[in-house]
């Protein structure tokens, strides 16, 4: 089932495209609804503009929190049915003001998230450099459902991915963004096939935790 979706970003845009050229090649049955920025010069607005995907731009300069959040789900409100906000690079953290406007019936937010790190170590925005810093021999990427908590919440998938001896800290990070751009489409499209309680309730972890959390 294709399902509709709001990319939200703040910079360059390197996992917009990877989701936007699996949309194109046939490999993600989704349809873009709308990309959303806090940053009007983000380059990843011009990534949408350049595949003919509508885009929106509000800057949370000089606005408080809750009342840049409130015109963005007005906005969003205006677009129909969304089915999952797809955070890709976003540098805002959502409150749970706004994530409540996201929740399903079966109490988890349909936001989505991609984070640097095999979370739950090395949480924020730095994932690569402190992973990299404190001399990781193994790395990765998450993608997990968004909860109040910062880079937490449900977690979906798991890529590992090495450092090696030779790496700077250049490299390490583009091995990672490799992986970022492969894997963030792919859970994308597993949800569009089986549905996010298909893909995060499949896994022992999560039936435990869900377990634990209706007692």
């Amino acid at each position: 089932m294709s399902i509709k979706i709001a990319v939200f970003v703040s910079g360059r845009g390197s996992n917009l495209n990877a989701i936007i050229q699996a949309v194109e090649d046939g490999e993600l049955d989704a349809e873009i609804v709308q990309v959303i920025s806090n940053d009007p010069e983000a380059q990843a607005l011009t990534i949408a503009a350049q595949h003919g995907i509508e885009t929106f731009a509000l800057s949370h300069k000089g606005i408080k929190r809750r009342e840049h959040e409130d015109r963005i789900l007005e906005h969003l409100k205006g677009l129909g049915t969304i089915d999952y906000i797809v955070l890709a690079g976003y540098m805002r953290v959502l409150s749970s003001h706004f994530l409540k406007a996201f929740r399903h019936e079966d109490g988890y937010f349909s936001v989505i998230n991609i984070h640097p790190s095999l979370l739950p170590a090395f949480p924020g925005i730095n994932g690569y450099e402190e992973a990299f810093n404190y001399g990781v021999k193994v790395s990765g990427v998450t993608v997990h459902l968004v909860d109040e908590k910062v880079d937490h919440g449900p977690i979906l998938a798991q890529v590992p991915f090495p450092r090696f001896a030779e790496d700077t800290l250049d490299s390490f990070c583009a091995r990672g963004l490799s992986v970022e751009h492969s894997l963030y489409p792919s859970v994308l499209q597993q949800i569009a096939e089986i549905g996010i309680e298909g893909l995060y309730l499949s896994k022992p972890e999560q039936r435990n935790r869900e377990k634990t959390v209706k007692k």
